[in-house]
């Protein structure tokens, strides 16, 4: 029992969190900045995005060294091209990406290895789903360009840091275990994201 208190207690904060980006109110009247703000916060302050685009990271640094930069591309393609699928998006955008968040945790939890075309297509996928979530029931370019632009660089920044942790870690650390640790690190994630899919599933 005190177990599943403490489990509770873990992702308490992760439930209670802001709801999905769909339901996000952006106040078109605020200055660039305050519009760059709030693009970034949809991305850093609504998990549903957040995590699966942590888990990507995480599976960019163990696949390669340079994991980031060489996906970054397919990255980048999937997050412009996830602009105009934000406008014709339906709602379950939101709890699709969760469930891709599930998939890529899973995947870099369970695999010691990853191919290119693995982290190429993960990455593109992520970029266009994120975008999609953060955007959907607003028309293509309704909200300005600063909002957009505070969603796609923090999204880019989101994916390159985690990657960026798990390469400083492993290189100062080449042992096998630090892999492992990061790979209980998105064995984490995947456990998070499953609860909030079935928070968002409940249509709570």
């Amino acid at each position: 029992m005190r177990r599943r208190s403490v489990a509770w207690a873990a992702v308490a904060p992760v439930v209670a969190a802001p709801g999905p980006a769909w339901a996000h109110s952006f106040r078109s009247g605020a200055d660039g900045y305050q519009q760059f703000l709030e693009g970034a916060w949809v991305i850093v302050g609504y998990p549903g995005i957040l995590l699966p685009l942590v888990a990507l990271g995480l599976l960019l640094g163990l696949w390669d060294r340079e994991g980031m930069v060489r996906a970054w591309p397919a990255l980048i393609v999937g997050l412009v091209l996830g602009v105009p699928l934000g406008a014709v998006a339906p709602v379950a955008v939101a709890t699709g990406f969760v469930a891709f968040g599930v998939f890529v945790a899973a995947l870099t939890a369970l695999l010691a290895r990853h191919s290119r075309y693995e982290a190429f297509a993960l990455a593109g996928i992520a970029g266009a789903m994120a975008m999609a979530t953060a955007l959907e029931g607003h028309g293509l370019f309704q909200l300005p360009v600063m909002i957009h632009l505070g969603l796609f660089l923090t999204a880019n920044l989101a994916v390159a840091a985690s990657a960026g942790l798990v390469r400083v870690s492993t290189d100062h650390v080449p042992a096998q275990w630090m892999r492992i640790l990061w790979r209980i690190a998105a064995s984490w994630i995947a456990a998070v994201l499953i609860l909030y899919l079935a928070y968002l599933s409940r249509g709570a």
